[in-house]
């Protein structure tokens, strides 16, 4: 008896410790994964346009690269430079990819 216990608590723990990664990875292409990171180029406020030094962006399928990137709103523009750190949200619509969240990581 004591015997069939034991195995049942050690599968059980096996189990458990498999299945969290499966859960962890299962999360990560939901809606709430983790911002890409980058590093701004250059700032086109005029045309709502910013070049990213980015990492690679697994959803999208991207590599890390320097790309232009159109936002959604110029104002989110507003107090970056060059040699900033940021992390953002980009999707790709019918014209390419779109910026839709900015955060200053400095």
């Amino acid at each position: 008896m004591f015997r069939r216990r034991a195995i049942v608590v050690v599968v059980a723990a096996a189990t458990s410790t498999i299945a969290a990664p499966t859960l962890a990875w299962d999360a990560s292409l939901s809606g709430d994964r983790v911002l890409p990171a980058g590093r701004v180029v250059k700032v086109d406020s005029d045309a709502g346009k910013i070049a990213i030094a980015h990492k690679p962006i697994p959803h999208l399928y991207m590599e890390s690269m320097t790309m232009i990137f159109q936002v959604e709103e110029p104002t989110m523009l507003t107090g970056l430079t060059p040699g900033d750190k940021i992390r953002f949200k980009v999707e790709r619509d019918n014209d390419g990819f779109v910026i839709s969240r900015i955060e200053n990581a400095n």
